[in-house]
């Protein structure tokens, strides 16, 4: 009886994420190639790279069964992976006849991630009471926005919870932050502050995680960062539903389905528009994949050798008087206000070829080994998501300095493991 609940559980999840599949491969067929051939996007089907494509899907599908035997939690992760990562590019492979070299790229990835993520080294988490972790997470939550409320104050656009004006509450944004302040702001948004929302939650300090979800709507609406939006539903979503990883991947996988089949009408009878098909569907899941197609061709006979990255920097000179987003741009959409950050797959062929994928692959596989291995407690899956969404567009170092992964590892030791804390 638990081996049929098992294998039916995977089942499942197959089945959700190859509906997924068709759904996108039919926007991309019927609406991205079409109202958005002027980003670069081709109708150019070739039957042998889309059965090429599905017998890769096809495998990767049968490898996660390792993953799945082995780690629950490492298996949503690597559902996720294939989400963003795979599916988009797979069907850009096939749909715009482009080269193998990301979609194998992140094959490479996926298969690294499959055998070196659920090997379990020994941790020892470390108990402390939970009531000063929780004064410890609150105050420093409060502590560091008390320098972007006081350089930003009031001056918010609540038209950005619609999601309007949203570059011109950027443009305020760059224009009244510093360089310190954009560190403080990304590591109370992406680690700091969804993690207090959690534990809040889990230890029933309602009025703090409500205090924690006010501060993380306040930092949106002064930025105009629809991530910070995301992070704010994503973190709340997956910590109510679901009883466990699969149940809250199930859930993802059939509200997504739900939400690509129903926005084409909300566009067409209420919006009159396509807003939410533009935002949801080609910017999130197309935009990364024609990204990777764009850096993997400007850098198919050159590397960088990480020169644009921090301390690097310091040892390589770039080649170029601007950042290569930039460049980017102007080559390739022939726009110069447009900013083109690429994920971990560009970013490592970007810094050394085939070797920096393969490398980013192993230390993206070695994190995730940690938080198994620590046993992360499934209400912080929302944020993990999170981060899965920041690697398929932000570079790697990026991810971990100023996205403040590097203070999530810290934070795994302390708050979020299963044991969780001392009462």
């Amino acid at each position: 009886m638990l081996k049929y609940k098992i294998n039916n559980h995977f089942a499942i999840l197959t089945l959700l994420l190859l509906l997924v599949d068709v759904i996108l491969e039919l926007y991309y067929f019927y609406f991205v190639s079409d109202s958005f051939n002027y980003f670069g996007f081709k109708s150019n089907f070739n039957l042998l790279k889309y059965i090429e494509s599905k017998f890769i899907l096809l495998m990767l599908v049968v490898l996660s069964i390792r993953l799945f035997n082995r780690s629950k939690f490492l298996y949503s992760i690597y559902i996720l992976l294939l989400f963003f990562f795979f599916i988009p590019n797979s069907i850009m492979f096939a749909y715009m006849n482009t080269m193998r070299g990301p979609i194998y790229s992140i094959f490479m990835f996926l298969i690294i991630f499959v055998f070196i993520s659920p090997t379990k080294i020994k941790i020892r988490t470390i108990q402390v009471n939970h009531n000063l972790m929780y004064l410890f997470l609150i105050s420093t939550a409060v502590l560091l926005c008390v320098p972007i409320f006081k350089n930003f104050g009031f001056h918010y656009n609540l038209n950005t919870l619609l999601l309007q004006d949203i570059y011109a509450t950027r443009d305020v944004f760059t224009a009244h932050s510093s360089q310190l302040l954009d560190y403080i702001y990304n590591w109370e948004v992406k680690a700091i502050i969804p993690v207090a929302l959690v534990f809040s939650l889990i230890w029933k300090k309602y009025v703090s995680a409500f205090f924690a979800f006010f501060i993380l709507i306040y930092l949106y609406v002064i930025s105009g960062n629809k991530a910070v939006y995301l992070t704010s539903v994503v973190s709340l979503f997956f910590y109510f539903m679901g009883k466990n990883y699969l149940q809250k991947t199930t859930y993802f996988l059939c509200i997504i389905s739900l939400i690509f089949i129903f926005i084409p009408l909300l566009d067409v009878f209420i919006l009159h528009g396509i807003v939410l098909r533009g935002t949801f569907v080609m910017r999130l899941m197309y935009i990364p994949s024609l990204l990777n197609v764009y850096y993997f061709d400007f850098f198919s006979n050159q590397s960088m050798y990480f020169s644009e990255s921090h301390l690097f920097n310091h040892y390589f000179q770039s080649p170029y008087s601007t950042n290569v987003a930039w460049i980017i741009s102007k080559v390739y959409f022939n726009a110069t206000d447009v900013y083109s950050n690429n994920g971990i797959i560009s970013d490592g062929y970007m810094n050394l070829g085939y070797l920096g994928i393969a490398l980013f692959s192993i230390l993206f596989s070695l994190l995730f080994m940690f938080f198994n291995s620590i046993k992360v407690d499934k209400k912080y899956y929302g944020i993990f998501f999170i981060y899965i969404f920041f690697f398929l567009s932000t570079p790697m170092f990026t991810v971990l300095i100023t996205g403040g992964l590097w203070i999530l590892v810290i934070f795994a030791f302390f708050i979020m493991h299963r044991k969780l804390l001392v009462r």
